[in-house]
């Protein structure tokens, strides 16, 4: 007799749903007190930006970044002037982190990502929501 069939392949799974959004809002994050100074991130998405702010990144980029990306007086200030104003991106611990994702599914790794840096001296918080200047209620839509 011919051999028996191999038995089907085990079902795709499909990735879970994301976590459902309290109607109440955790404003928590949004704390501020005692920061002294404060990095904004619009944007989460993986945590690069934080992750490079963290690792002291942004003092070599603030640096060779070119005049346009700072004020006016930029363009006349001479190399130690402009080291002393980028200074404190050397000390990124002086800073409260405030990171927004509105993607709920993009906040389980950054949830291990807050809690990884929190454990090395960050005040960092990834918030769920969306930046803006208004405060409103919104759906994101998914592209298929």
């Amino acid at each position: 007799p011919p051999p028996p069939p191999p038995p089907p392949p085990p079902p795709l799974l499909s990735p879970p749903p994301p976590p459902a959004r309290s109607p109440v809002p955790d404003l928590s994050a949004l704390m501020l007190g005692g920061c002294g100074r404060v990095f904004i991130d619009g944007g989460s998405n993986m945590g690069e930006a934080v992750g490079a702010f963290a690792d002291g990144r942004f003092f070599s980029c603030a640096m060779q970044a070119p005049p346009r990306n700072h004020r006016a007086a930029w363009a006349s200030m001479g190399r130690g002037e402009k080291e002393a104003s980028m200074g404190p991106l050397r000390e990124p611990r002086s800073f409260c982190v405030r990171s927004f994702e509105a993607a709920p599914s993009l906040l389980p790794p950054l949830r291990d990502e807050e809690a990884s840096l929190r454990a090395r001296g960050f005040d960092v918080r990834f918030v769920d929501g969306a930046l803006s200047n208004r405060t409103v209620q919104a759906t994101l839509a998914r592209r298929r």
